[in-house]
């Protein structure tokens, strides 16, 4: 029998367990090391892969707030004990009251929607959690009203919007100091309207924000303001079964969410990476064949937004007529060997693209019990709007930003966050997920390619160099492709001007890009030889645990 400490994380004092508790194996890989932290914390207090989860979200929500939050939406899929699957789609919810202008801004009040985070936390809690949900709450509330060290990252990306959240009090009151400044690198930001936020949740779970004074706090500040989320709309909103769905790929099956999520992107192009032989591929005609099926497969969002037929995303008929589209190469003459030493430079990009901002983590216990999970506010700070009693910011969905929706009122409009669990032979083999906009399936594909067609360590796949397939959304709000040209990841472990040379001779446009952090972040753990190994993306800020050793 154990005896052990636990954090008493609402007073931020340390005092030892009174009672015996059964130590919980299980890893966590999350975009920043407090979020891993706090899941290791619930593992040490006997709760499960559930319960980290649900920690790890709410002390993202505190310490990334520029990528996820209260305000924002998301998609989760969890690996039962008895190896089923259940989907979460908690994306936001566009309100009864919208209406669409032609001029409509990306930001701002008139851009939020419901809100769907809480919502899918509680749901996922109530039916698969161990723990009280008050307890998993107390990391959050801890780094909320006690502070927490900035890291670089999110100092850089809250210091290229100060514009923007000067102009409003809520993010003001959240974010600046009383000159009007982001808070350094290395201070301490405390955020004690988000604390008492969490402190209502905490108590009275979802009904405490979808129902109580949170939700009329919410809509006294959208009827002021001229946004569109009322009472009505909070207490209607409902999480929606994530819809799910799975396919083999080589020996092994993958599991993800269909749109409003974006595992449809992964599978389509899974599907059609499934007509060729991968592993026969040297490393410059694997990219060449990555980049094409990611670029058809972005391409169908046009004529199959909604992917209202699941059964047409794994489609081995339209996927056989599609590959035909794929041109690969002549043989190369030379093979890559990835380096594995990568490790940020001092100029890492930690603003990066409009829309590519996200947090992804994944926990997975001894017993089987896995989580993906995917969420996010939309770009830096969401609409950039917020409460000012609440202390969060909502996320930017309907105008400007998800534009490549009809943005009807009671939609979620789709986004391409893609939470991924990978089996073999019914246990799990991999759970992973990314951050980075349009990116997010095309890190997924290309890690999922590398582990399983290259035979790559997980940790070696992550790090190893990706490619993007050009994609531009047109004035109809299409997304256009071009299969003869990519983007080539040439940072870090990059890749070489050899490659680009053979690229560039076989006919491919290719625009090199030297910005770390540029090309999606993977959040991912392993199975293996009875071990849990979490692996995090070298190109952010975020941490796994130690690997775990799953005992008889």
């Amino acid at each position: 029998m154990i005896r052990f400490f636990v954090f008493c994380l609402l007073s931020n004092t340390v005092v030892a367990a009174t009672d015996t508790l059964k130590l919980t194996e299980g890893s966590v890989s999350s975009a920043h090391p407090l979020a891993t932290h706090a899941a290791e914390t619930i593992y040490r207090s006997g709760g499960n892969a559930v319960d980290a989860a649900v920690a790890a979200s709410l002390v993202l929500s505190v310490v990334e707030p520029t990528m996820s939050g209260l305000g924002g939406r998301a998609q989760s899929i969890v690996r039962t004990q008895k190896g089923d699957f259940v989907g979460y789609n908690g994306m936001t919810e566009i309100p009864k009251s919208f209406i669409k202008s032609t001029d409509m801004p990306s930001s701002g009040y008139s851009t939020v929607a419901t809100p769907g985070l809480v919502a899918l936390l509680w749901n996922m809690h109530q039916q698969h959690g161990e723990l009280p949900f008050a307890e998993l709450v107390r990391p959050a509330i801890d780094y909320a009203e006690n502070g927490f060290a900035l890291l670089p990252g999110e100092v850089a990306r809250q210091t290229s919007v100060i514009e923007s959240i000067s102009a409003d009090v809520g993010m003001q009151r959240a974010f600046l100091d009383a000159e009007g400044a982001v808070t350094a690198v290395g201070k301490i930001l405390k955020q004690p309207d988000l604390a008492k936020t969490l402190k209502r949740v905490a108590l009275g779970g979802a009904d405490a924000f979808y129902r109580g004074d949170i939700a009329r706090a919410i809509s006294d500040d959208m009827d002021h303001q001229g946004g569109f989320v009322t009472q009505q709309d909070l207490s209607e909103y409902q999480v929606l079964p994530g819809r799910y769905i799975s396919f083999a790929y080589r020996d092994f099956t993958i599991h993800t969410l269909a749109a409003p999520a974006g595992g449809g992107l992964v599978a389509k192009a899974m599907m059609l990476l499934s007509y060729f032989d991968m592993t026969s591929l040297d490393d410059a005609r694997w990219a060449t064949t990555v980049s094409q099926a990611l670029a058809i497969s972005i391409e169908s969002m046009s004529s199959n937004y909604y992917e209202k037929n699941l059964d047409e995303l794994t489609d081995s008929t339209w996927a056989k007529q599609q590959s035909k589209r794929i041109f690969i190469p002549l043989i190369s003459q030379k093979t890559r060997i990835s380096d594995n030493n990568k490790s940020l430079p001092p100029g890492t990009d930690w603003i990066g693209a409009p829309g590519a901002h996200t947090s992804h983590f994944a926990t997975a216990d001894c017993t089987g019990l896995t989580v993906s999970m995917t969420q996010t506010i939309g770009p830096i700070f969401g609409a950039k709007v917020a409460t000012p009693e609440l202390g969060f910011a909502y996320a930017a969905t309907m105008g400007g930003y998800l534009r490549t929706g009809l943005q009807n009122p009671g939609e979620r409009p789709r986004t391409s966050i893609a939470p991924v669990i990978v089996t073999q032979q019914n246990k799990v083999v991999m759970a992973l997920g990314a951050a980075g906009g349009i990116r997010i399936p095309s890190a997924i594909v290309q890690t999922l390619s590398r582990y399983i067609d290259q035979g790559k360590s997980l940790s070696e796949a992550v790090t190893a160099p990706r490619v993007h397939p050009l994609a531009t959304i047109n004035k109809d709000n299409e997304r256009v492709i071009d299969l003869s040209a990519f983007d080539a990841e040439m940072d870090g472990p990059g890749w070489d001007e050899s490659d680009i040379l053979y690229w560039q001779n076989a006919g491919f446009k290719v625009n090199e890009i030297s910005k770390s952090a540029s090309f999606g972040r993977i959040h991912a753990i392993v199975g293996q030889d009875d071990k849990l190994v979490g692996v995090a993306d070298p190109d952010w800020e975020g941490s796994a645990n130690d690997p775990v050793r799953c005992s008889e």
